[in-house]
């Protein structure tokens, strides 16, 4: 199972044993030791995570509390709230991605290569991989994520959800979010048609890989509040 699945699994159990009227600090409380005892239960130290942060099973969640009537981003998810859009990007990651870009796009002006080779081989994430790994060192420290150690609440975007609001939550895996999946969808795929690499029209720090449906991972909800 890759590091990702194992900790939504993680995330998602720990969620679902929450009671109704949790607040943030308790949400995040019980997520971390959920992931915490994951650790220990694999023989990993807090030590080795501590100087290993790019090994630590990871989770970014956008979560709402019906009871508080709020919406919690612990880490890069996005929402919509009645149409109005909110994300929580991870520092530097727009930076990292456009490093990647201009180098794709002079190997390809310079014909070094094609976007079918790229697809099989992304020597432009190649090149910037050491530094996502780096900014693992920023986690709960710069920005928030589940990672099985204290989660950093004032990295946690808070969003007032009022009642009959319509809300829709998203992993980043949609570039372009709208009040519907079917539109969310269409976007995604004129995107991955135009621009396979995320090179231009929309610049992200990997692209659509052979063999793949999409450039990431993505999950879509919608719903509508009411008491």
């Amino acid at each position: 199972m890759r590091n990702g699945r194992a900790a939504m699994l993680l995330v998602s159990k720990a969620l679902h044993s929450l009671p109704a009227d949790a607040s943030l600090a308790q949400c995040c409380e019980q997520v971390t030791a959920q992931l915490s005892e994951a650790y220990r239960q694999q023989g990993v130290s807090a030590d080795h995570l501590i100087a290993h942060p790019e090994e630590r099973t990871t989770a970014s969640a956008a979560i709402f509390s019906l009871q508080r009537q709020e919406i919690w981003l612990v880490g890069d998810c996005q929402c919509l709230v009645d149409g109005v859009f909110h994300d929580n990007p991870k520092p530097h990651e727009n930076r990292i991605a456009h490093e990647r870009a201009t180098i794709l796009q002079q190997m390809l002006n310079k014909g070094e290569t094609d976007i079918d080779s790229l697809r099989q081989h992304d020597v432009g994430r190649d090149q910037v991989v050491g530094q996502i790994v780096l900014t693992c060192f920023d986690q709960n420290k710069k920005f928030s994520v589940f990672d099985g150690f204290p989660v950093a609440l004032d990295k946690v975007k808070v969003i007032p959800v009022p009642t009959d609001s319509e809300v829709v939550l998203a992993t980043d895996g949609y570039p372009f979010l709208f009040s519907s999946l079917s539109e969310s969808e269409t976007a995604l795929a004129r995107l991955l048609a135009a621009d396979p690499l995320c090179i231009h029209q929309y610049v992200a720090t990997k692209g659509l890989m052979d063999g793949q449906v999409s450039f990431d991972d993505r999950a879509y909800i919608r719903f509508r509040v009411s008491r």
